[in-house]
């Protein structure tokens, strides 16, 4: 094992770099992981197969769904998060909800299946996105309007994000699948979106 050693004021820290190794190995492991996984549930949401992707719904905080980016955020941008449990993705029946509004004050209230469909799949129910570009922890692009949040709110999680450039800077669209790990595993806890608003 080769220790390198690092100041610490007037102390000598020893450092691993069997530990550093092992550690950027587990981060490896854990992206492949999610990217997988993300794949996965990215897919059951285009067949809008919400019994299977409730599977991979944290079992004791559910999902929540943030109409714009700034995920966790008490002060929500654009109206009240939709936080949902395992069962109630399961069920997905027909009850409507208000995930949002607009810049000019319109309400967007939707079935989940709508909602899926319309806001994260389309662009504001008008255009299919072509979600081209993944990134993994980071944003592919740092939009000057709503912040992204995520590590703000929940500096332990972890999130996948689907990045579509658009025709131009406002036409852009991401979705952020957003995990926390428990007990060795990872469960998905929400799916932020992120748009440039109308």
């Amino acid at each position: 094992m080769i220790l390198i050693y690092g100041c610490n004021g007037d102390e000598k820290q020893a450092v691993s770099l069997a530990d550093s190794t092992e550690k950027n190995s587990s981060d490896k492991e854990t992206e492949k992981e999610l990217l997988a996984l993300s794949a996965e549930i990215f897919s059951l949401l285009q067949e809008s197969d919400f019994i299977n992707m409730a599977d991979k719904v944290d079992p004791e905080d559910g999902i929540t769904f943030a109409f714009y980016a700034d995920f966790g955020n008490p002060d929500g941008y654009g109206g009240q998060y939709v936080h949902l449990s395992k069962e109630k993705i399961s069920a997905a029946t027909d009850r409507e909800y208000v995930w949002g509004h607009d810049e000019s004050g319109k309400e967007y209230q939707l079935t989940l299946h709508e909602y899926v469909q319309q806001m994260l799949l389309q662009r504001w129910g008008k255009e299919e996105v072509d979600y081209n570009i993944i990134t993994f922890n980071e944003s592919a692009e740092n939009f000057a309007g709503v912040i992204n949040t995520i590590h703000t709110y929940y500096p332990d999680a972890k999130y996948v994000e689907y990045y579509s450039p658009g025709k131009d800077e406002h036409s852009f669209q991401s979705i952020r699948f957003i995990y926390k790990e428990r007990e060795g595993d990872w469960y998905l806890i929400g799916i932020a979106r992120d748009v440039a608003t109308v």
